[in-house]
């Protein structure tokens, strides 16, 4: 079996984030920078000191703050409006992973100022000028955008699409943990449930592979132990820190791997009942532990368990539990009737989540009936 590994961005493990965004941007002239955030973090009080820095370097940033939590192409097409007219030469994303996807497709817009990149999303074309350098600052430990090659994007009727293209690698992703210290406990809990997701569904995804196992396993076992601390014990710098590259290490996992049937399911779901992406996967997660559970070879086990800090004896039956017991610990929700699910919505739900690709690297296959299946005994 082949296969492949390719990982261009440059990673920066920082407590001074600043001046590192400053080093990524030297030799750059002033004007060229474009900033994009979002209103919580500049409310935060997070993205002035960037400004800040990089005026006292010399540039003058064009800055917009106004990322949905969800952004679709008008969204990316309002923010193009602030850097029309000028000459920009670096992207920088500071913030979440709407932030960071919105940056990506900004990046390939400015590169080719004639891309509709609505018709990228459904493969009418194709990216030929790749994209303006971007830099990546994330203020969350969950999505991982920073570190892979997709952006998720809604096209103009707000239909999720994910743009799959090796120009949407960042140029350097700078991890700085202390940027998410002012994160509040649900959204510590959520955006971590996020990571640990992707690094199992890695792990148990048919297209894993050596490489991607050595971050899908580093990242498991590093969000189990430190997850619950973060929420906890939020002013934790330690806990800070290692959440943030866990979270980088989860998404260079998956992003190599793909994805499994909590992520198919949880498109669907979260569209739905517009739930935090992190909600959704973490309520999912039981059942499908529990369905993926037979499925499970016993080397792979061996190396999850392993990995989760469960005792030698523990079958993967227990896997669910498992899940559920840890999302206890978060005061998060294990079961989905308690983020809203209605039995009316089951049929609908399951029918997209089998057409979702990523459904077919699940570790188990999985048929329409078996999805739904899974929403009516998590429900």
């Amino acid at each position: 079996m082949t296969s492949a590994f390719y990982f261009p961005t440059k990673l920066v493990i920082t407590n001074d984030s600043k001046a590192e965004l400053l080093a990524a941007l030297e030799n750059t002239a002033p004007g060229e920078v474009f900033i994009v955030s979002d209103a919580g973090v500049q409310k935060a009080g997070i993205l002035e000191p960037f400004l800040s820095a990089l005026r006292g370097g010399g540039l003058q940033p064009l800055v917009y703050a106004e990322t949905p939590a969800n952004p679709n192409v008008p969204d990316v097409l309002k923010a193009m409006e602030t850097a029309r007219g000028r000459r920009v030469s670096h992207v920088v994303a500071v913030g979440g992973g709407s932030v960071m996807d919105t940056a990506k497709a900004i990046g390939l817009l400015l590169a080719d100022p004639e891309l509709d990149y609505e018709e990228v999303q459904w493969r009418r074309r194709s990216i030929t000028k790749g994209s303006l350098p971007v830099i990546g600052i994330p203020t969350t430990a969950g999505t991982g955008s920073e570190v892979t090659h997709v952006a998720v994007i809604g096209d103009s009727k707000g239909f999720k699409m994910g743009v799959l293209h090796p120009s949407l690698f960042l140029k350097t992703a700078i991890l700085d943990g202390s940027l998410t210290l002012s994160l509040p406990p649900n959204l510590t809990a959520a955006t971590g449930m996020d990571a640990l997701i992707h690094s199992i569904e890695a792990f148990l995804s048919k297209k894993s592979n050596e490489a991607s196992d050595i971050f899908a396993l580093n990242a498991i076992r590093t969000i189990t132990r430190w997850l619950p601390l973060a929420f906890k014990d939020g002013s934790s710098l330690e806990a800070r820190n290692k959440m943030i590259l866990a979270a980088a290490w989860a998404g260079i996992a998956f992003d190599q791997s793909s994805l499994g049937l909590v992520h198919a399911l949880a498109g669907p779901l979260c569209g739905t009942y517009h739930l935090h992406h992190g909600l959704g996967v973490a309520a999912l997660l039981p059942a499908v532990m529990d369905f993926n559970a037979p499925a499970i070879p016993p080397d792979r086990w061996d190396s999850l368990r392993a990995a989760l800090g469960l005792p030698d004896q523990t079958s993967p039956s227990e896997l669910g539990n498992w899940a559920r017991g840890f999302l206890k610990a978060l005061d998060m929700p294990a079961r989905l009737s308690e983020s809203g699910l209605q039995e009316e919505d089951i049929p609908v739900i399951a029918e997209n989540a089998s057409r979702m690709a990523m459904i077919g690297f699940n570790i188990r296959p999985a048929s329409l009936e078996d999805c739904r299946g899974i929403l009516e005994a998590g429900r």
